[in-house]
């Protein structure tokens, strides 16, 4: 009866450490990527893997096409597609702000980028949302694992992490 307490104490303290809407861990730290060229990291791709928000319900695909000073999602589904635009704004090197259908206003950071600029991981300081994404609709078993570790160590749940076009 008393190891019951305990493992029930544990297991309440550790789902304390996800606040409610976050897919992250608030007690780890994270960090966005120290060098990123913008120019390579703009341009069209695809959400491979997302932890989901109500603009991804029912997606089939998820487009994405990053500008220096804007973002654009597209998400593709047998009903008709639904689209979102808004304001990219560089706050500090892989760093930006904007406002996303689904989440509002929300910082954007680059945690990952492979050094062909072919997959990357953005996610969200406070976890409300993430995603793989990558320059086609299908991600190579390594990067995909890749991506899924540097979720996992900035605090991510990577268990929650759907994922598109595999």
């Amino acid at each position: 009866m008393r190891l019951r307490g305990i493992l029930i104490f544990v297991a309440l303290g550790l789902a304390g450490c996800v606040p409610a809407g976050s897919y992250r861990s608030s007690h780890i730290v994270i960090s966005s990527k120290a060098f990123l060229d913008l120019p390579r990291m703009s341009g069209d791709w695809a959400i491979v893997g997302y932890f989901p928000t109500p603009f991804e319900a029912d997606c089939e695909a998820i487009d994405l096409l990053i500008a220096l000073a804007s973002l654009e999602r597209t998400c593709r589904t047998a009903a008709p597609s639904r689209h979102d635009k808004a304001p990219l704004r560089a706050l500090d090197v892989g760093r930006f702000e904007t406002t996303l259908d689904g989440v509002g206003p929300t910082a954007l950071w680059v945690l990952w980028v492979d050094e062909g600029y072919r997959t990357a991981v953005i996610g969200e300081p406070q976890g409300r949302f993430g995603w793989v994404i990558n320059r086609d609709a299908t991600i190579p078993t390594d990067r995909w694992v890749a991506a899924q570790r540097i979720l996992d160590f900035n605090g991510y749940d990577p268990a929650a992490l759907e994922r598109l076009g595999h």
